[in-house]
């Protein structure tokens, strides 16, 4: 996300610490420099390429990278050598502010609520109403941060995912001008405060990559780093900048060269922000100190193509991801590559005409319009809430509709467990008997504690006590290749546990249950590009035949999955025209590549000694698996996970595991 804080273009002098001559108790701005609108172009042509095309170019996120460096650059210009003209005014700072971010942002938040009242149902438009009401209130990373899981819907399906990097940069808007008045008042050193910022933000980064990928890309405090390294320029630019500019033409051109590795190096799959993000924020920093006379800086970044594009480039992120993302949603896939090119031209026109006639127009207006602003931007907080709490309804909102989306939120799998902690490692648990059965698997595992439960509470005396080491996304089997590309750390700590509880004196016997169709079979979307199934199969034999000595072992092969399964396919027609229930599939034939599967592990288990559970020969009559009741009712929550429902009611197989 650019902050559009630059002043007007014209022939203003090069020089970055000249600031504009003001009225006095009027902030100056610095003077301005169309290779930075060019940046902001490079940034969001990146990222919105990456959106639409992502084959094409995978490492395009980095195009944010990019946005944070240019805005703490200005920002810290800004504040800096406002601070040290004694013309520095904190509600001036914050008006500006708002004249510029809220308008495209309050029309885009709109937009969104009205497509979502038109194309989503209930449970979509309650999230997207959050998502708003987040937006809203710049606390879009830290709503997205807390939502990430292994059970989160796809980021295709939230409109306003794109506002996390807003939310990063209006944290940061509120938090450094604030400190720096501190600093200022106090007498402290301005640089050295901000390296010790950044150094430690960085350090947040790197030491959080690995074991909580998603709090290192989400959380200000580990991406404040980037927004830091603008204000070291920032502040070298207004008192030393012969530092800066050893060789313009090539610190612009080695720095363009930094943003082009990252992009051929870096996709999805990579441990990022991290050590990786060095690249193309060290590579802005050299852009930016490269000064506009470098070759790169005045010849491409200069032009008049990538000027225009930067004067557009807040308002086009803000809209091209709502496009594509809605389209994504009405078509229930990816949308033809056609459409997509529609959607970026589209998200063009409405980024000029609300750059043309809404953000222009607003910018000179004054703390009145500042003020409208903040009252529109917490009415649209207000309806996002409203459509959170359900009181808003969308235009699909048939009963019938209500009653397959029930399914779709029905994972309530922990009720009735109490976390507590076991030989340092965090579990769930419920207490019966003496004899103690240690539960171990993935989400696979954790969808079959309602029916633990519900024997535990019935009859206390009959059943054991049970304890449930779980982790989705993982392979429950030390060794394993199989792990979650964001959550390799986790994973490595997970089995790291379970193979020391598992021949622990206080356990009696070990369950064992995972997605085994999705982490073992090649087509699954879980599965490593290098699986290699017979090493798998003898890694689980070696770990399941190290406990039977001990203990009993039980071994649960998966349940069926597929599309076919999932509750969204029970839809008929477009939600452009109306959506309504259609007659569904009650059975589905076992699909042949998990038949394969599980004859496969069926074989590998029962030669350990331990014993085998096979869901699908309690549940499935002649290969035939159930997707709905004899009522109707849909058993599973997605693709390839039960309903706690049907578990209760159904999965008897799991009974034998906990009888005295």
């Amino acid at each position: 996300m650019r902050d559009p804080a630059a002043s007007s273009p014209a022939h203003a002098p090069e020089a970055v610490r000249t600031l504009a001559a003001t009225p006095a108790r009027s902030l100056a701005h610095p003077a301005y420099r169309s290779d930075i609108d060019g940046l902001r172009a490079l940034g969001v042509l990146l990222v919105l390429v990456f959106h639409a095309f992502p084959r094409t170019l995978p490492g395009g996120f980095i195009g944010v990278d990019i946005f944070f460096v240019v805005s703490g650059y200005l920002i810290s210009t800004i504040v800096f050598g406002n601070l040290e003209n004694d013309s520095f005014s904190l509600g001036e700072f914050y008006a500006r502010r708002v004249r510029r971010i809220f308008p495209a942002l309050a029309i885009v938040l709109a937009t969104g609520l009205l497509l979502g009242w038109f194309l989503l149902f209930v449970d979509e438009l309650q999230q997207l109403g959050l998502h708003v009401a987040a937006g809203a209130g710049f606390v879009s990373n830290l709503l997205l941060w807390s939502e990430a899981g292994y059970f989160d819907s796809d980021a295709t399906a939230k409109p306003f995912l794109h506002l996390w990097s807003l939310g990063i940069e209006e944290q940061f808007y509120i938090f450094w001008p604030l400190l720096m008045v501190l600093v200022w008042k106090r007498k402290y050193n301005f640089l050295a405060i901000t390296l010790v910022i950044a150094i430690a933000s960085f350090a947040a980064n790197v030491l959080t990559i690995q074991s909580d990928p998603v709090a290192a890309f989400y959380s200000p405090w580990s991406r404040f780093w980037q927004l830091m390294a603008g204000g070291i320029l920032a502040y070298l630019a207004l008192h030393s900048p012969n530092r800066l500019r050893i060789n313009a033409n090539w610190q612009a051109a080695v720095g363009l060269v930094m943003i082009a590795l990252a992009l051929g190096l870096l996709n999805k799959k990579a441990a990022f922000p991290g050590w990786w993000a060095l690249l193309p924020t060290i590579g802005t920093c050299l852009i930016i100190a490269a000064g506009s006379s470098a070759s790169v800086n005045r010849k491409f970044l200069s032009s008049r193509l990538m000027v225009g594009i930067g004067l557009i480039s807040y308002p086009l992120y803000l809209w091209h991801w709502l496009l594509l993302s809605f389209a994504w949603i009405a078509h229930g896939k990816t949308p033809p590559a056609g459409v997509r090119w529609a959607l970026v031209i589209a998200s063009f026109l409405l980024a000029y005409l609300s750059y043309r006639f809404v953000e222009k127009r607003i910018r000179a207006a004054g703390r009145r319009m500042a003020m409208a602003l903040v009252g529109a931007m917490l009415a649209l907080a207000g309806l996002g809430l409203l459509a959170y709490s359900g009181l808003i309804s969308p235009r699909n909102n048939s009963q019938d509709i209500g009653a397959i989306l029930e399914a779709l939120h029905d994972r309530n799998y922990s009720e009735g467990l109490a976390k507590t902690n076991f030989a340092g490692a965090e579990v769930s648990s419920i207490t019966a008997a003496e004899r103690t059965v240690l539960f171990i698997g993935d989400s696979h595992l954790e969808q079959y504690a309602p029916r633990v439960v519900q024997l535990l509470k019935s009859n206390p005396e009959k059943y054991s006590s049970a304890l449930f080491l779980t982790d989705p996304g993982c392979a429950p089997v030390p060794g394993s290749a199989q792990t979650n590309p964001h959550h390799r750390q986790r994973c490595k700590v997970f089995r790291g546990q379970l193979a020391e509880l598992v021949l622990r004196p206080e356990i009696d016997a070990v369950f064992i249950a995972a997605a085994w169709n999705l982490y073992f079979l090649q087509s699954s979307p879980q599965a490593s590009e290098k699986l290699d199934l017979d090493f798998e199969l003898k890694n689980l034999q070696r770990f399941i035949a190290s406990i039977v000595p001990h203990k009993p072992v039980y071994v649960l092969l998966d349940n069926p999955r597929g599309w076919q399964f999932e509750p969204r396919h029970f839809f008929a027609g477009s939600r452009l025209t109306g959506v309504a229930v259609k007659p569904f599939q009650k059975q589905v034939t076992l699909d042949k590549d998990q038949d394969a599967l599980r004859l496969r592990l069926a074989g590998a288990v029962l030669a350990t000694g331990a014993q085998l559970i096979d869901p699908v020969e309690y549940l499935c009559v002649n290969k035939q698996c159930p997707v709905v009741t004899a009522d109707g009712k849909p058993i599973y929550s997605d693709d390839n996970h039960y309903r706690p429902f049907y578990v209760r009611e159904n999965a008897t197989f799991i009974d034998v595991a906990l009888e005295k």
